[in-house]
């Protein structure tokens, strides 16, 4: 079917049997032309032979790729030739003799054949485009120059079936074989166009062209593919095509609709760093789509596989960045995908159908048909192609007329709403972007994972208080040791007590203790607006969704003249066959369509002696049962929009239509609440979630200055042991008795001098920041429950002189970041208060960011 080399496709070319046409033909050509005269009729028959050898030689498949297209150019213009002058097909008056076999291109067992040389005309063309694509893969696609030839290879093959489509695959016989019908021609056109954009993508990208337009032209990629996948999905191909053929396009789509968005999250970022929102919201629905096309691409090939598994790595990495960034320094809110900018995609490759396809043969059959044929069949084709548009024209305005209607009657939704519990009926209700949006939240958990931030919280929290613990522990046994060594040594221990240093630290530790007990009252409120029974979130699980939408009641007592149970049926009923008339439609515009692709007046031309007037009148009028279809088609569709406006009445006059308009617009109100009240719930969890981890930070550096307070106290009592021992050894008096001819020891390096009882001596008195607050400093009452409170900014490493940890100083003004980096208090409300009414007002959040 195809090859796949380097993520794009090549088509593999059709296998046919063997079939001599000098046999058949020769036969017909004797006795049709033999008033021509034998020698025209010798070298028809020498031009016959020579056809036969070069159908041969294509099917032998021994020559060169270029070669090959040539001699499939020229066989194909030969055709033309004899289509114009031998009549195959299975009409008794016809070359009835013939028969074309191919194989089939998508399954290789499978075999069709047709007595039309429109058949074979069809599985040249395919061989063609093939031949191109096949030629474009084989390009190298490092360089520019190869990715050039491959655009252009590609964009000839979709040209090539562009044309089967438009001019040969409608003239086989039905049923048309799947590979060569005009959905398979459109589909492998689309692909053709993707691939050609793809290396037009891949160039730009390789030559360091800027990220935005790098992602216009990434999503024309993505429109393509998907126009493939859509035709594919809405035909017999669906099921006819290898899963692997399908997985591939689908991961297509994905890639590009991923690459693109996080192409033009690069530019938007260049452009200005602090719009964080949208990039975010691009690079989330990236990371979204790569997750999709990983499980796609494991069906489709591996090179795709791990191009997007590396890709994943990138919008993963830059999604963290940007996240981390936004929540400690520009504190911009993320808006939903669909609020996003549209990015404008940039096609920069079409169709390109070789020059000489549309030409027949100059060189054989010369002698067969006069050249005043060929313009008598254009003018013929002129004549036909007004008589189809004009006809199309009838069916395609009823088509408007009964769209506009069926609007204005607001139906089918109006029967659809009679199903309670019918999940399809939210699509009436719910705007797109709604029903994105509660999508969205039901694939990452929803009210279970608003319960898995809650358990996030509380794990972090507890984190907190057991490092406060850990650090008072160390300062309760630092004093126990001062006061054990004091309680020895009575008033020769002249070493400052531990309660005079260590107010500084124990105060930050109780301010921390408070902070995280005013957290912690938040967290509750949060998680018991969480648990609440009514909450609104409970509405965007997907069965509670569906389960409460309004539908339409019956009335308890009929109104009307009729039987409820009745009119609805009956409009259901006329909805029914005005469907049916629709479908009748486009079973017409296919007929008219494949009667004007089979039409072929010049076997009529050559064999008539009547005036061409006659013969175009004639030939013309095989299209007066389709014209005739067309008119009883078009005022049936009348009738029927009459009864269905009349039966519409009666059930608006029966139902309560108003009253569930009514319902079905506070349920979208209310829907849009609760996804308004999830989001806000999720902020607030998230920004409790930055406060708790910036507060261990900061907690964290206070640990640090007790452990190196306890430390550094540790090294003065054991060297002023080591004195006192000293003085016991030399039988001198106590240090406070000799102080005056006390000797001076050296200082030992990285220990302080003896601290002397008294003022004057030489033992430095105790740092006084340990305990007294700064001057001029006032510190504020504990905040108020229900908030969440900056930490105070990180402390240097206990080292030098011991630096108090200042207590907080309240939040920072409206508009300015703390110093720990994280967004202002809120102005109003407060973060975790109860809510008694869930509403669209906003919900404040006392997170300190």
């Amino acid at each position: 079917m195809s090859t796949a080399r380097g993520g794009l496709l090549a088509i593999q070319t059709k296998k046919a049997e063997s079939v001599s046409l000098t046999g058949a033909i020769g036969t017909y050509c004797r006795l049709t032309y033999a008033d021509r005269g034998e020698g025209v009729v010798n070298d028809a028959l020498s031009d016959l032979q020579d056809v036969d050898k070069l159908r041969a030689e294509i099917l032998t498949n021994s020559n060169t790729a270029d070669k090959q297209a040539e001699q499939l150019l020229k066989y194909y213009g030969m055709l033309s030739a004899m289509e114009l002058r031998f009549p195959i097909s299975k009409d008794g008056s016809h070359i009835n003799g013939l028969t074309f076999v191919w194989w089939d291109a998508f399954k290789s067992s499978k075999k069709e054949k047709q007595q039309n040389i429109n058949f074979e005309k069809c599985s040249i063309l395919f061989n063609l485009a093939a031949l191109h694509s096949q030629h474009a893969i084989d390009q190298d696609r490092q360089t520019s120059e190869g990715l050039k030839v491959a655009c252009k290879k590609f964009q000839e093959a979709a040209g090539v079936f562009s044309y089967m489509k438009d001019h040969v695959s409608m003239r086989t016989d039905a049923p048309h074989p799947l590979d060569i019908s005009p959905d398979a021609s459109k589909m492998l056109e689309q692909l053709m166009l993707a691939q050609a954009q793809e290396c037009v993508f891949e160039k730009a990208m390789n030559e360091g062209k800027s990220e935005g337009v790098c992602a216009r032209l990434g999503k024309q990629c993505y429109l393509f593919y998907m126009e493939v996948v859509s035709i594919i999905a809405g035909s017999a191909l669906n099921n006819h095509m290898d899963k692997s053929w399908t997985a591939h396009l689908k991961s297509k789509c994905l890639y590009f609709s991923a690459e693109s968005e996080m192409l033009m999250a690069e530019a938007e970022r260049k452009k200005d760093e602090a719009s964080m929102g949208p990039q975010i919201a691009r690079l989330r629905f990236a990371d979204l789509k790569l997750r999709e096309c990983e499980k796609t691409a494991k069906a489709a090939n591996n090179f795709i596989l791990e191009a997007t598994k590396n890709l994943s790595q990138v919008v993963g990495s830059r999604l963290q960045k940007a996240v981390k960034d936004n929540e400690t320094i520009y504190l911009e809110k993320v808006p939903p995908h669909d609020a996003v900018p549209k990015i404008s995609e940039a096609s920069m490759v079409k169709s390109v159908q070789p020059e000489n396809l549309k030409k027949t043969s100059g060189d054989v059959f010369v002698g067969l048909v006069p050249d005043s044929s060929a313009k008598v069949v254009s003018k013929y084709t002129e004549l036909v192609d007004t008589l189809i548009k004009g006809e199309k024209d009838k069916l395609a305005s009823s088509t408007d007329e009964a769209r506009t209607k069926l609007r204005e009657l607001e139906l089918p939704d109006l029967l659809l709403a009679l199903q309670s519990s019918d999940g399809r009926l939210l699509e009436t209700i719910l705007s797109e972007a709604l029903r994105e949006r509660i999508a969205e939240v039901n694939s990452y958990g929803g009210v279970k994972h608003c319960f898995e931030l809650a358990k996030e919280l509380q794990g972090l929290r507890n984190v907190g208080t057991e490092m406060l613990n850990a650090a008072e522990q160390e300062l309760d046994a630092e004093a126990a040791a001062d006061s054990s060594e004091r309680e020895k040594f009575k008033e020769q221990w002249a070493i400052p007590a531990s309660a005079t240093l260590t107010g500084g630290l124990r105060g930050s530790i109780t301010d921390f203790r408070a902070k995280i007990q005013s957290a912690r009252d938040t967290d509750r409120n949060i998680l018991q607006q969480l648990e609440q029974a009514d909450n609104p979130i409970l509405l965007l699980e997907s069965e509670t969704l569906v389960g409460k939408t309004p539908f339409l009641e019956k009335p308890m007592v009929s109104v009307g003249t009729g039987d409820a149970d009745s009119v609805a049926a009956e409009l259901k009923g006329c909805l029914v066959q005005l469907e049916n008339c629709s479908a009748e439609k486009a079973a017409l515009e296919d007929k008219l369509n494949e009667m004007k692709f089979k039409d072929n007046i010049l076997p009529q031309l050559m064999s008539s002696s009547d005036s061409e007037e006659k013969i175009f009148k004639e030939q013309l009028l095989k299209y007066k049962p389709l014209q005739d279809s067309v008119e009883k088609n078009v005022k049936l569709q009348e009738e029927l929009i009459g009864k269905l406006s009349k039966k519409h009445a009666e059930f608006v006059s029966l139902f309560n239509v108003g009253e569930w308009k009514a319902a079905c617009s506070a349920f979208a109100a209310q829907v849009q609440n609760a996804y308004d009240v999830y989001k806000q719930m999720q902020e607030n969890f998230e920004k409790g979630i930055s406060f708790y981890t910036t507060l261990q930070d900061t907690i964290g550096q206070l640990k640090q200055q007790c452990g190196d307070f306890c430390y550094t106290r540790k090294m003065q009592r054991d060297d002023f042991l080591r004195q006192l021992a000293l003085y016991q050894q030399q039988q001198a008096p106590p240090p406070q008795q000799q102080q005056q001819q006390m000797p001076q020891y050296p200082q030992q390096a990285g220990y302080p001098p003896v601290q002397q009882q008294q003022p004057q001596a030489h033992y430095p008195p105790p740092p006084q920041h340990h305990h007294q607050p700064p001057q001029g400093v006032q510190y504020p009452p504990p905040p108020p429950p229900g908030q969440y409170l900056q930490p105070p900014p990180p402390q240097q490493p206990y080292g030098g002189p011991h630096q108090q940890i200042p207590p907080p100083t309240g939040p920072p003004p409206p508009g300015q970041y703390a110093a720990y980096g994280h967004q202002p208090v809120p102005q109003q409300g407060g973060y975790g208060q109860p809510q008694p009414q869930y509403n669209n007002q906003q919900y404040n959040s006392n997170y300190q960011r």
